[in-house]
């Protein structure tokens, strides 16, 4: 019988087709990426610049030049200064509640705390005090709005974590306490120990138990 061999054109080169097994990432994945590493690099421009600068002489180019992004990037994610604010303060409230969260579901004091000392040492208050001070005014007062909307639901998530009331007069509460810090950060000691004052001072949640109505 004659030695049979495949054509070259028929032989399966294995090493050339190796990248083909692995699924190509789609146009969208890759932009979707792109548009939250892009947003990132905004949010961090803001922070340098506002607290360099403050936020009345802060621009949107110079955020845009400090965030290493185009300016037409920018305004992509924020059209507004006071857009790009809001998205900074959702932000690392989110992050922060993430980890506070965490912490209550074994201690509200030390989860207290942690708050606490965010607000305290943040990058942009703590650069507010000494170049803007009388923008930390707005900061130090729960009012309305959007961003405070976000943060009391966010101090709420981490009531409910405690299994402490999140009622709203809880919520305000601790808000009131943590916004004071803006403007009066105090000392590491300090806000442990008016933590804890707090943690103790606050309700339990009530939880209610529903039955079923039994079958006749």
């Amino acid at each position: 019988m004659s030695d049979v061999r495949p054509a070259e054109s028929d032989v399966v080169d294995l090493s050339s087709t190796t990248p083909a097994l692995t699924p190509a990432r789609s146009p969208r994945s890759r932009g979707g990426n792109a548009m939250g590493r892009s947003r990132a690099a905004a949010l961090e421009g803001a922070r340098r610049v506002f607290a360099e600068n403050g936020i009345r002489k802060a621009s949107m180019g110079d955020v845009a030049v400090r965030g290493g992004l185009a300016k037409a990037t920018l305004y992509n994610h924020f059209r507004t200064k006071d857009g790009l604010i809001a998205g900074l303060v959702a932000d690392d409230v989110t992050e922060l509640t993430s980890d506070c969260c965490d912490l209550a579901r074994d201690d509200l004091a030390t989860a207290l705390t942690r708050a606490a000392d965010a607000v305290s040492q943040h990058p942009v208050l703590v650069g507010l005090r000494k170049v803007e001070p009388t923008a930390l005014l707005a900061a130090a007062s729960p009012g309305e709005g959007t961003t405070w909307t976000t943060i009391r639901a966010q101090v709420a998530l981490v009531l409910d974590a405690a299994d402490v009331s999140s009622s709203d007069d809880c919520v305000d509460l601790v808000c009131r306490w943590l916004a004071s810090h803006a403007t009066s950060p105090g000392t590491s000691t300090a806000r442990a120990a008016q933590a804890r004052v707090m943690a103790a001072g606050l309700p339990l949640a009530i939880r209610t138990t529903s039955f079923a109505t039994p079958v006749s």
